[in-house]
């Protein structure tokens, strides 16, 4: 299931380098590898719009009989790569939120186990600490 489903992403965006697809945002025209580069607001807006223009061709329901089914196939296909860019990023970023808060979570018990470990030398008398030392 996992490789089906990565075979058809990485179709999409085989599909869209060969058309040289762009994408109308607000930093301009871009191609499918300068999307990367947008923030996950500007992505959001890039996906709405593009969804709306979809809803929008999706509303006649006559349509399919329109020879502009090609302008639907492009918008489609921004939009499926808009969607998926979107998805990664914001997956990406929750797993670099989430390392982080493990990582403060575990310095916070090394710092305790820190404190713990000088506590127990602290209750130990001179001869035991000597013997101790290495």
């Amino acid at each position: 299931m996992f490789h089906k489903l990565n075979t058809l992403k990485m179709e999409i965006y085989k599909i869209a380098n060969r058309q040289q697809l762009r994408f109308s945002t607000t930093k301009g025209i871009l191609s499918v590898e300068q999307l990367w580069n947008l923030s996950s607001t500007d992505l959001s807006n890039c996906v709405k719009a593009v969804k709306k223009i979809l809803k929008k061709s999706d509303d006649d329901e006559l349509s399919f009989l329109d020879d502009s089914q090609v302008v639907d196939k492009e918008n489609q296909l921004r939009f499926d790569i808009l969607k998926d860019i979107y998805l990664t990023k914001k997956k990406e970023a929750e797993e670099l939120r989430d390392a982080s808060v493990a990582k403060q979570h575990n310095q916070k018990i090394l710092a305790l186990i820190a404190e713990k470990q000088e506590e127990g030398l602290r209750g130990k008398s001179i001869d035991e600490l000597q013997a101790l030392l290495k």
